[in-house]
């Protein structure tokens, strides 16, 4: 296969992981495992009946079946797991000419090794601080190996912990982060973060198939620039370029992988291959139906997202309600809206009305838009439901800004209306915070009369993502002098949408102009749990004030 690309002048790189993600090893070579006679710990819903009845007849390593984050890795301590290792690697090597060969290196948890007498013999007899140099030592160790074959290591941003291996490549998945520190020690990087470059990521807002989250339009991958701002001229020459990843956990066939790279790729590639001053997104728009055109001379399947009618929530310049925004790329066409029907509306209201301006809306209720060509209607319908509460539209403040990969639309996501109902596929209707509080505060501009509070919230353990710890809101008439109104650690997880949860404080009716809403982080993920030590995720969704 190797062979046969590098014929066609593509270069492929084999990825084999570890010290993590080994699952499949441990369970044929138990062996491998710092503890060969512990039971595999399956999350109890995500076990089949095969596992089940495998665990029954005896068998102690079963092979996980679902992606995650999982404490059973590759023993450091034993020789033999760099013995099985080599043999891997010296089987994999012919098959693919490239000089490059990936480790991974990533989502590695070190509750194993912390109680491993053979991994914490490994650490005091090499004089090393902790696990994450045990770490270090590893990809060192196999880092050796791979040049004495004539092969440069490739690992993810991970491998930066405890020391990066002499001669390492680093792809920067988890932000640019880890890119930018490789950079500075001399480092050569691919810079490939989730946001925008995760192919799998959902590319428009009427998905219409299952990805695995996120919101990563044509429009947002071509305005990436590969070259963090952070970088000297000098230390900008380590970045190799970029790489956009395809995870296949939700695509099940080839044209799916199509349809997640079709236009996206194009827009990469121009970016990567264009310098910067010369690149131009209006331009790359005119020429874009007609690279569109030859994907269908192909026979390439290929997302239409760039002409789908786009929305956009908005804050209004007088806090009084929110302005949704229709757009379509296709300039000729005329866009109409209509509000579906609720037991508060007026009698016989127009049918439709065409779009001019962006809708000032004041109240709850759904609406939906879409676009005409030559007097007929398209079929690219989009709607917005809207849930107004005494929050909704008002001035906001953060007193931590949301991290840069979740940054929604700023505080004003927190009070747009907008409450998620598709959960981690629409990233732009939370927001997300790394191993800090969201602290917000909402100014009514007048005195009013409030008596609960709910967060909306997210878990998913397995991305690292927690609930808040507590949630706490106070009142103030001044914003200066605050009282706490109510506390709670209660999360109560949604029946419809996976993931979901609120926090609701009740409290007796209480007059006030401010409100303060303290989501606390989970802080450190506990001992067991996938990314075990690291600093949990906190997402927030609308706050509802009433």
């Amino acid at each position: 296969m190797g062979q046969y690309a590098k014929d066609r002048y593509i270069e492929v790189i084999p990825e084999i992981e570890m010290p993590g993600h080994g699952s499949a090893a441990i369970a044929a070579y138990p062996w491998l495992s710092c503890f060969p006679e512990k039971p595999t710990e399956i999350p109890i819903n995500m076990i089949s009946n095969k596992s089940v009845e495998e665990q029954k007849n005896g068998k102690i390593k079963l092979v996980q079946e679902t992606w995650g984050v999982f404490d059973d890795i590759f023993c450091a301590g034993k020789d033999s797991t760099f013995l099985f290792l080599q043999n891997v690697i010296d089987e994999v090597i012919p098959l693919f000419p490239s000089k490059y060969f990936h480790i991974g290196g990533d989502e590695a948890p070190k509750t194993h090794w912390k109680k491993c007498p053979q991994c914490q013999k490994r650490i005091k007899e090499l004089g090393l601080k902790d696990e994450h140099e045990l770490q270090s030592w590893f990809v060192q160790r196999i880092e050796k190996y791979l040049n004495s074959k004539g092969k440069t290591l490739i690992g993810w941003d991970e491998i930066l912990e405890g020391g990066l291996a002499p001669n390492a490549v680093v792809m920067s998945w988890r932000g640019e982060a880890g890119g930018i520190e490789a950079a500075k020690q001399k480092h050569n990087v691919i810079m490939t973060p989730g946001s925008p470059l995760y192919f799998d990521h959902s590319q428009s807002e009427n998905e219409d198939s299952v990805t695995i989250g996120g919101y990563n339009p044509i429009e947002k991958v071509y305005t990436y620039e590969p070259i963090p701002k952070e970088l000297s001229e000098a230390e900008g020459k380590y970045i190799l370029g970029a790489q956009a990843n395809v995870w296949a956990e939700y695509i099940g066939n080839e044209k799916k992988v199509e349809y997640t790279i079709f236009p996206r790729m194009a827009a990469l590639s121009e970016i990567l291959w264009t310098p910067k001053e010369k690149r131009d997104w209006k331009d790359f728009e005119k020429r874009l139906p007609e690279q569109i055109k030859r994907y269908e001379n192909w026979g390439a399947n290929y997302s239409k997202a760039y002409f789908d009618l786009k929305t956009t929530v908005l804050p209004t310049d007088d806090f009084n309600g929110v302005l949704w925004k229709l757009e379509t790329k296709i300039k000729a066409n005329k866009i109409k809206y209509n509000k579906i029907l609720d037991i508060n509306d007026p009698p016989n209201p127009p049918a439709f009305l065409f779009y001019d301006k962006p809708i000032q809306i004041t109240r709850s209720g759904k609406y939906i838009g879409w676009s005409t060509e030559n007097g007929e209607n398209l079929n690219n319908s989009i709607s917005q439901k809207f849930s107004f509460n005494k929050a909704t539209g008002k001035k906001i403040t953060l007193t931590n800004e949301a991290a840069k990969n979740y940054p929604g639309d700023g505080a004003f996501t927190l009070v747009n209306g907008v409450i998620n109902e598709k959960g981690f596929t629409r990233t732009k209707e939370f927001l997300g915070f790394s191993g800090a509080n969201c602290e917000a505060i909402i100014d009514f501009g007048t005195e009013q009369k409030i008596s609960s509070v709910v967060v909306n919230s997210f878990k998913r353990t397995s991305s690292w993502i927690w609930q808040p710890l507590t949630a706490e809101v106070f009142g103030s008439l001044d914003g200066t002098t605050w009282k706490s109104l109510s506390m709670t650690d209660d999360f109560v997880e949604s029946k419809t949408v996976t993931g979901k949860g609120i926090m609701k404080m009740s409290f007796d009716s209480t007059a006030v102009r401010f409100v303060k809403i303290v989501a606390a982080n989970w802080g450190e993920i506990p001992t067991g749990n996938p990314g075990a030590g690291k600093k949990a995720w906190l997402f927030i969704d609308e706050i509802e004030v009433n």
